[in-house]
């Protein structure tokens, strides 16, 4: 699997969709670099979803909530989003509130109700210990699972404010130790497997 093939993916949502395109631009200026993230997390959440055979209306869903997962952050001021030293109590509280923050744009966006629960439970933790509402195994949404666990990839593997990328086999590593605690097990085997076709990091970081 090669970037450049991920990012052939069709990424469907904007183009089909005004209104969360008009979010994403939104987004894409009051925190430049995060749609960029949310598109490369959309690319893989499409590879991966094909990989576990799951269904085209699955995986698009799973793509569209990708697309989203982080539209919340619209509503959290960028002081404490671009922080480059440790979260007070307070700021990761507020950091924390953007999934459901994100929900709610949602729910007030024409056609994209469907996807506001979904992104609200992309924090979740396989073990029950994620946020806003403590889901656990498969009582939390497919299509939310998948993107968590392609979110984290592609948050280890990118340079932030607040830590440098890590290598491709310390973010594999970190997948195998978060499998059955926060991520799905599955799903982390799955991208495991797409990562060992060809993957090229040093394009995907560029």
């Amino acid at each position: 699997m090669s970037p450049q093939a991920l990012r052939a993916v069709p990424t469907e949502l904007p183009a089909a969709d005004p209104a969360a395109a008009a979010l994403l631009d939104l987004l894409d200026h009051y925190l430049p670099g995060v749609t960029a993230h949310m598109e490369r997390t959309a690319g893989l959440t499409r590879r991966v979803g094909v990989r576990m055979g799951l269904s085209e209306p699955m995986i698009q869903l799973a793509v569209r909530t990708a697309w989203l997962h982080d539209v919340g952050k619209l509503k959290v001021p960028t002081w404490v989003l671009e922080k480059p030293g440790e979260l007070s109590t307070l700021e990761w509280s507020m950091l924390r509130e953007h999934a459901v923050l994100g929900e709610r744009l949602l729910e007030r966006t024409p056609g994209l109700l469907q996807l506001a629960p979904l992104v609200r439970s992309t924090h979740e933790r396989w073990d029950g210990s994620g946020y806003p509402d403590g889901l656990a195994g498969t009582g939390i949404p497919l299509p939310s699972r998948l993107v968590t666990v392609c979110d984290a990839f592609d948050a280890m593997t990118q340079d932030r404010i607040y830590s440098p990328a890590l290598p491709l086999n310390r973010a594999i590593w970190q997948l195998h130790k978060g499998a059955g605690t926060q991520f799905d097990p599955d799903i982390v085997d799955a991208l495991c497997d797409e990562l060992a076709d060809g993957f090229d990091l040093l394009s995907w970081q560029a």
